[in-house]
């Protein structure tokens, strides 16, 4: 019997592979399947893998890989989303599913000035990744990290990219929307609720970033990072 749910592995270079607890779980219990039946598998990596369960174990599933493909990624752009963490953290974990939808590249937790949470936890937040992977059916699970501001900037510092810092300055006109990127990847910043602090914003500038409004709003933090992925993906259109 075939079904088109999607099931998460890292690594599908493997001829059989045992699900993960929370994945064998969902596999057998929420939706019963048993061996026999036909899944799809993704290691978020790109690849995509027609699997057959051998065991119908709830804590140990155990499955055949078939027709392993890699699914390309169609993206003319790929952006880069470097957003400091909500006080709210509910906020962020809503704008964290929202990105794997409209198929993100990274996502980045920056620690700044006038931020209010300085923890994230990361294990949750790639779960939640992971939940909207499958959900939407895409197979590109986009790496998560947490840092602090300038060390992200650093980091970033030789990257080839269209690199921007969004804030509510009223001198600052500049408008995302319409800009021309001349690299495929894209960096967009997004401060916290009090802004980027003053010196943020001149360290910006000599990085190299450009800065940029969001429409003629004032956003909340997560509302701006999906601003961001949605502009991304029309302009992929």
């Amino acid at each position: 019997m075939i079904f088109n749910q999607y099931f998460y592995h890292p690594d599908l270079t493997q001829p059989v592979v045992t699900l993960s607890q929370e994945e064998s779980e969902h596999c057998v219990r929420a939706l019963r399947h048993r061996a026999g039946d036909e899944v799809l598998l993704t290691d978020g990596l790109g690849n995509e893998a027609r699997a057959i369960i051998l065991t119908d174990n709830p804590k140990a599933c155990q499955v055949e890989l078939h027709d392993v493909r890699m699914v390309k990624n169609t993206n003319a752009h790929r952006l880069h989303l470097a957003i400091a963490p909500t006080k709210n953290i509910d906020r962020i974990e809503w704008l964290v599913e929202k990105c794997v939808e409209l198929g993100i590249e990274t996502i980045h937790f920056i620690l700044c000035d006038n931020s209010e949470r300085p923890r994230v936890n990361m294990d949750r937040m790639r779960r939640i990744a992971v939940s909207a992977l499958k959900q939407c059916q895409t197979t590109w699970l986009p790496p998560m990290t947490l840092t602090r501001f300038d060390d992200f900037l650093k980091s970033h510092a030789q990257m080839p990219a269209d690199k921007y810092i969004a804030w509510c300055d009223d001198e600052n006109t500049r408008q995302l929307a319409r800009e021309g990127f001349s690299h495929d990847d894209v960096i967009l910043l997004i401060g916290p609720e009090g802004d980027f602090s003053a010196a943020e914003i001149e360290t910006a500038r000599q990085y190299g970033y450009t800065e940029v409004k969001l429409g003629n709003r004032r956003l909340r933090t997560e509302t701006a990072g999906l601003y961001g992925c949605l502009l991304m993906a029309v302009k992929d259109i």
